[in-house]
């Protein structure tokens, strides 16, 4: 079988290296540039990428930055219980250099058999979204002298700054909200945490992430085309999609191997009902819902003192403030 996958980012590189050693026909193509796109620097959850980057030779621990202490929310502190930054950069160009990567302009669709849309919030293979939800950001990487944190700024329920550790005074400053209204929730990060307005910029860029349940990123697949990570949802309440995207392009890539590709979008769906969870929470919240939206908070808390922070019984009750005073 000839599989081809559109997108040499997270999911993509990391399915083309799965299916390569288990002896498919494999090709991945990109748009044409010299290195992957300067996203810089990011969190995962690192227990579960570990182990999925360790399948296909690639040791997590070569690209961790900084193990922050705790996660800041508002001034509220959460202790960091398994989320690392690390060089996605760095991790891409490695993988880069192990792939032949087609430019796709010049690629030809039908001479594959299975298509890959790893094209994140793009979705370029698949049909589009009727009521999308991506959220624009705007990111920057800059110098400053702070205890190596994750700091968060919410205010609303429409979106929220960040700055996450690099090491070496290094920090990546971000802010992502619904209409793109920016400057009030930066502002606000900067003032809270001494985040200064820094005029020596290391990097600056603009994206999108897709805010948008799996269930309502339906059809996964068309035909030959099947989609893999962001561009169908896979991407947690919090914005967090790089070890989303590698468990779900594990996931394909075990339904395709078994030779049971109708099985992917039931197995997507279950494996990721905690991201439903959380996609409805905030949905709730920002409709000003919060009664309704309550209920859920306990299964959210369940999923994420495992997957990234601690959760004592008071830090659930500063959360819960947190959100009610929001």
């Amino acid at each position: 079988m000839n599989v081809k996958i559109y997108g040499a980012g997270v999911a993509g590189t990391f399915l083309y290296f799965l299916l390569k050693q288990a002896g498919f026909d494999v090709s991945i193509c990109e748009r044409r540039r010299s290195s992957p796109d300067c996203r810089c620097a990011w969190g995962i959850t690192y227990n579960e990428a570990k182990a999925l980057y360790k399948e296909i030779d690639v040791n997590l621990d070569e690209y961790v930055l900084v193990r922050p202490a705790n996660v800041i929310v508002n001034g509220v502190a959460f202790k960091n219980k398994n989320v690392v930054v690390f060089d996605k950069k760095r991790l891409l160009e490695d993988l880069w250099r192990r792939m032949d990567i087609e430019d796709v302009k010049a690629v030809k669709a039908q001479q594959a058999d299975v298509l890959v849309d790893a094209t994140g919030y793009e979705r370029a293979l698949l049909p589009k979204i009727e009521n999308d939800n991506l959220y624009p950001t705007a990111q920057t990487v800059e110098e400053h002298d702070a205890d190596e944190n994750i700091y968060v700024y919410a205010k609303g329920a429409t979106g929220y700054a960040w700055a996450f550790p690099l090491g070496d005074r290094r920090w990546h400053v971000g802010v992502g909200e619904a209409e793109g209204n920016f400057s009030a929730l930066l502002n606000g990060l900067r003032e809270k945490y001494g985040f200064k307005v820094n005029n020596e910029l290391f990097c600056r860029c603009d994206a999108f992430v897709r805010l948008l349940a799996p269930s309502k990123c339906r059809p996964f697949v068309v035909g030959n085309v099947v989609g893999v990570g962001e561009s169908i949802g896979c991407v947690s309440g919090a914005g967090e999609g790089n070890a989303p995207s590698l468990r779900c392009a594990k996931l394909f890539y075990e339904c395709l191997k078994a030779g049971h590709f109708e099985d992917y979008e039931r197995r997507v769906l279950r494996h990721f009902r905690w991201i439903e969870n959380e996609h409805k929470f905030v949905e709730l919240v920002q409709q000003g819902k919060l009664w309704r939206a309550l209920p859920l908070l306990p299964r959210i808390v369940a999923v994420e003192s495992k997957r990234a922070v601690g959760h004592s019984v008071a830090d659930v009750r500063a959360l819960l403030k947190l959100i009610l005073r929001s």
